[in-house]
């Protein structure tokens, strides 16, 4: 059984695999991901004789960025093993045309809620009040680390492509949102996240 956790809400479909993957008690495990993957590996743990148990599971990660060449030959193994649990996780939303080489597998797809893309929206310059309103109920629904997340990828696409920001702008705000996360998970940030990213984004946007 193949199950693939996808889907523009990383935070979630990342807890969802992990969950899963968490309850693969004795198993044995192969964990791949991307950067590592190879045809060879997979078959090899697919068909070499188990010494920890008679059941056997893959937890990939990034399974959709392997390059094509090498995906090609990695999926039919996978799917000439139907009896065999594989869970893959993706960071980012998948396609239609990406899913479709795996027709079998469960497909479970984790949406970003709407308002955070509408808060994005309004990273313009001179418009603070409109993104303010926003954020606000980003924080009342408590998803201010998945609109962290969403905010840097924002900004460093910015950094690559137009903006009506200079790019010392963005680049200065970019590194301070790293550094905010980094101090924030340190536990040596001296306000609240949700104030000191409020801050920020008011230097950005007055």
């Amino acid at each position: 059984m193949i199950t693939i956790f996808h889907g523009d809400n990383t935070e979630l479909s990342r807890s969802a695999f992990i969950e899963a993957s968490d309850k693969l008690h004795g198993f044995d495990v192969l964990r791949i991901d991307a950067k590592t993957a190879d045809e060879n590996q997979v078959s090899q743990f697919l068909n070499s004789l188990s010494f920890i148990s008679a059941s056997k599971a893959i937890c990939f990660t990034n399974f959709f960025s392997v390059p094509k060449a090498k995906l090609d030959k990695i999926i039919p193994v996978l799917a000439s093993t139907p009896n065999i649990t594989i869970l893959i996780w993706q960071d980012k939303q998948l396609t239609l045309a990406q899913l479709k080489p795996l027709p079998l597998a469960k497909v479970e797809l984790f949406k970003a809620d709407n308002i955070l893309y509408f808060c994005l929206n309004q990273i313009k310059p001179k418009n603070l009040a409109k993104f303010i309103v926003y954020y606000h109920q980003i924080i009342d629904s408590q998803l201010y680390d998945l609109f962290l997340y969403l905010l840097k990828n924002n900004l460093r696409k910015k950094l690559l492509t137009y903006s009506p920001f200079s790019p010392e702008i963005i680049k200065k705000t970019y590194l301070q949102l790293i550094e905010l996360d980094y101090l924030n998970k340190s536990g040596n940030l001296a306000i609240s996240k949700e104030i000191a990213l409020e801050r920020l984004m008011i230097k950005l946007l007055s």
